[in-house]
């Protein structure tokens, strides 16, 4: 019988494109050190052909490990691959070819490597830094003639292009979805995440700032509290998951009535928070009574279930502390439920 794995034991999003990405540049390299064979069987330089042949081993075996998702490992594979390879090219032929680049690409994708502690990734890039440092003191004057020795200027400038492109392909996808994910978090963080409505508590810096602006232009809020109506009754007859599918039509429904300058908030519960700014008392009694028609109106989950929601609206003007305002519309809520519920209740101005 299949175990379930814990949430936290499946790659994140950023790991899953972490390890597609490897994929892509192990196989990339790959590809290129069977072309290296190739090369240097060719030119009779047995022993890097043999370091070739280590290497297509060691890309082989990464590739394996990248998909059983051991990147960590692959990825320390690839690492000491490339170490080897460049000291071994570079005291065969010397400096003039550009091998000795390669430790740079792969200096920064070991820091990657999440694994491993920053202090760790640092001090092993560091030492691939100073390994291609000391390769120009070790083989600078390497005198080895080949068949392509001639070449020497235009393969030093492939190999240059051949290091950067990899470094520069993983490193700014792997920024693109760190910044898509730190949009998504912001979006949580923010919002409410069944209704896609604000959160109580961001919406109240979003509330100051609009106190704040309001003031500076002189314009006018409206505060609405709304509540749908027995909505225990919901939950108790049809279940939870019809109530929170009443919620998230009712969010609609009310994103449908609301402006891009306003504010709609899911209060706590069943009960909603909406800000209309630039709004005088009259304009928001009819866009609120156009949402409740609505909602009254609407045939909700395809199960003939109707919904009523109560409303409660005052007139904020912004020198009034944000606390009394809610108290206002939340007592003309009040008395729209007294009433019987199904309706719309403004705070008397002379209370505001």
């Amino acid at each position: 019988m299949a175990t379930r794995q814990h949430y936290f034991s499946q790659p994140d999003s950023v790991e899953q494109v972490k390890i597609r990405l490897f994929k892509q540049l192990a196989y990339y390299c790959l590809g290129l050190h069977c072309l290296l064979l190739v090369l240097f069987w060719y030119c009779d330089i047995l022993i890097l052909a043999l370091v070739n042949i280590g290497s297509v081993i060691a890309w082989s075996l990464g590739i394996k490990l990248l998909h059983q998702n051991k990147s960590h490992l692959a990825l320390r594979l690839f690492c000491m691959e490339v170490t080897l390879h460049s000291i071994f090219v570079c005291a065969t032929l010397g400096m003039d070819y550009g091998f000795q680049y390669y430790l740079w690409t792969i200096a920064s994708l070991i820091l990657l490597d999440y694994q491993l502690k920053l202090k760790i990734a640092s001090a092993m890039a560091l030492s691939l830094i100073v390994t291609f440092a000391l390769l120009f003191e070790l083989f600078s004057n390497v005198d080895h003639r080949f068949l392509f020795s001639e070449l020497a200027p235009f393969i030093h400038f492939i190999n240059v292009l051949i290091c950067a492109i990899p470094s520069i392909y993983t490193i700014g996808h792997i920024r693109e979805v760190t910044f898509s994910n730190r949009y998504q978090l912001a979006q949580l963080a923010a919002k409410d995440p069944l209704t896609s409505l604000f959160n109580r508590r961001y919406a109240k810096e979003l509330i100051n700032n609009a106190q704040e602006n309001c003031i500076n232009t002189s314009q006018q809020l409206t505060i609405i509290m709304a509540d749908i109506d027995h909505f225990k009754n919901i939950n108790d007859k049809f279940g939870h998951d019809i109530g929170d599918d009443v919620l998230i039509e009712v969010a609609l429904k009310i994103n449908k009535y609301t402006q891009e300058s306003d504010i709609a908030v899911r209060w706590g519960g069943e009960e909603f928070l909406l800000v209309l700014v630039n709004c005088d008392l009259h304009h928001a009694q009819e866009r609120v009574e156009c949402l409740r028609r609505d909602i009254a109106q609407h045939i909700f989950h395809n199960h003939e279930l109707q919904v009523t929601m109560s409303f409660g609206i005052a007139q904020w003007y912004p020198a009034l502390p944000f606390r009394i305002a809610v108290k206002l519309a939340d007592d003309a809520l009040y008395m729209s439920k007294a009433q019987g519920r199904n309706r719309t209740t403004s705070a008397p101005l002379k209370a505001v």
